[in-house]
């Protein structure tokens, strides 16, 4: 019977993660804590959207929009991650979500594309023992570091982690980084 149900709350949790349509969490950051409002007075901010869409990870959803808000241009990242909740009652398929917004200027996107093929070559010198993973990280932020991992049996790079305040979110390296220098070329 738990056998079953754990079963269910992950093809629940599989299943709403899959489904999740793009939501704009990113916009509602930008307007309400980038853009100034006063009251009795006009506002205007210019967004760009750089990637939306579910992770490789399971349970996750990312966004990242950059934005220009006067001379000022930024990035906000923001990460859906969800859980089954624990059982409270007999069938009980509650699912948590937690949404993480971080802000980065232009100077950290930047370092971003400058950093990765660092680390891409930094983890591919790298000779892993059976059963050892090896882990190349460069930190962005106090809230956001980027890394690459690779095992005895993946040496693969395709795909880079953007560990957000603690959770991973597993993306294609080539279209975030093709995304993120047109972002920066906007």
């Amino acid at each position: 019977m738990k056998i079953a149900f754990l079963i269910s709350s992950f093809v629940s949790l599989f299943l709403l993660s899959g489904c999740i349509q793009t939501r704009y969490i990113t916009e509602r950051f930008i307007k309400t804590n980038v853009e100034n409002h006063k009251e009795g007075n006009f506002s205007s901010i210019k967004t760009y959207s750089i990637f939306q869409g579910a992770t490789i990870t399971g349970g996750t959803y990312l966004e990242l929009t950059g934005y220009k808000n006067g001379s000022t241009k930024g990035l906000v990242i923001g990460a859906d991650k969800y859980y089954a909740a624990r059982q409270k009652f007999k069938g009980d398929q509650t699912v948590i979500g937690n949404i993480t917004f971080i802000e980065l200027n232009l100077a950290q996107c930047n370092t971003i594309l400058e950093k990765y093929k660092l680390l891409q070559q930094k983890i591919k010198s790298e000779k892993p023992k059976i059963n050892e993973e090896i882990y190349s990280d460069y930190t962005v932020s106090k809230d956001l570091f980027i890394s690459y991992k690779i095992s005895s049996i993946n040496k693969s790079v395709t795909y880079i982690d953007f560990w957000i305040d603690g959770e991973k979110y597993h993306i294609a390296t080539k279209t975030i980084m093709k995304k993120l220098t047109k972002f920066i070329n906007y």
